[in-house]
């Protein structure tokens, strides 16, 4: 009789035990994402209190390890898109990114980027490759310094976007990739 109990017990505790957990990870899942959201909108609030201003003298590297200068994009809307190849949420936006590439590549006035800080430009370059990123990506590293995009526009996370006017001024940061494309009809 108390071994019957015990069972029933049991598998009492057992059941409930799943109902609450199959509950539970739902209700984790929609709070991890809120907090996501939030975090993100906190990030671009602290981001775009930087729009309408000059943009720094930005220095950067292709990945043939030539010298870019953002100033010599003038007459060009540049979209700088600041991702890495360990970031499972750049490789998610990669496809929009690609999207906004085929749809404005021909014109002259438009210029889509690659930003990354990753140690190992081969990587990035084997990545690119094989993943069909067709626009140009530069390198940054740690040590890149206070001429690099990560540092003058003081970008914390990936994946962030950038965007400044033909005349050089910032227009635009994004943690939400979703928001480029406005951003780009209004000013092209």
């Amino acid at each position: 009789m108390l071994v019957g109990i015990s069972v029933i017990m049991f598998l009492l505790l057992s059941i409930g035990f799943v109902i609450g957990f199959v509950s539970y990870v739902p209700i984790q899942k929609t709070r991890a994402k809120r907090r996501s959201d939030q975090r993100q909108k906190i990030e671009e609030a602290r981001l775009t209190g930087n729009t309408n201003k000059e943009a720094p003298l930005i220095i950067s590297e292709t990945l043939e390890g030539e010298k870019w200068y953002l100033a010599d994009q003038r007459g060009k809307v540049v979209v700088v898109f600041f991702w890495s190849v360990v970031c499972g949420s750049c490789i998610d936006e990669i496809p929009t990114m690609n999207s906004i590439y085929s749809k404005y590549e021909n014109r002259e006035d438009f210029l889509l980027v690659g930003v990354h800080r990753y140690p190992d430009r081969e990587l990035i370059a084997c990545y690119c490759s094989t993943k069909e990123i067709l626009w140009p990506q530069l390198h940054e590293t740690e040590e890149s310094g206070e001429t690099g995009f990560f540092n003058k526009m003081d970008i914390k996370r990936t994946p962030t976007v950038c965007i400044f006017d033909r005349e050089g001024k910032l227009k635009g940061i994004y943690v939400d990739v979703s928001k480029v494309e406005g951003e780009l009809q209004s000013l092209l």
